[in-house]
């Protein structure tokens, strides 16, 4: 799920448990109860209410933790996955290189060999 769905999800579930809630206490204001009787079922609805949101709470931080996790081990190997092609590409490069510097280094040896064999100055590294 992305991130506006889960954001969507939670203002629809509050929106709804505080629909749930103003109603609950409209209709308690409106029966026919003592005073009395009246707080106390007004203070047990809320401590329900209450520890619900509380439980609510609690339950989207462990799937938001959860989730996180799996986000930081996806990254970790990408990441490792993008270090590991890139090693690889560097040995390739590498290697080239290391062919062409031989390639040119024969190329000097055989002109350096061809000029000595003709007679001609010494071109040789000092």
């Amino acid at each position: 799920m992305s991130k506006n769905d889960d954001r969507g999800m939670a203002m629809l579930i509050a929106g709804f448990g505080l629909g749930t809630l103003v109603g609950t206490v409209i209709g308690l204001l409106v029966a026919p109860k003592a005073g009395k009787e009246l707080r106390s079922d007004i203070a047990e609805y809320s401590k329900d209410y209450y520890d619900k949101a509380k439980d609510y709470s609690r339950d989207a931080y462990e799937a938001s933790k959860h989730r996180a996790e799996e986000l930081i081990e996806s990254g970790k190997e990408r990441a490792q996955a993008a270090y590991d092609s890139g090693r690889e590409k560097a040995r390739e490069y590498s290697a080239r290189v290391g062919e062409k510097i031989g390639h040119v280094k024969d190329q000097i040896s055989d002109r350096i060999a061809r000029n000595s064999e003709e007679g001609g100055e010494d071109i040789s590294p000092a």
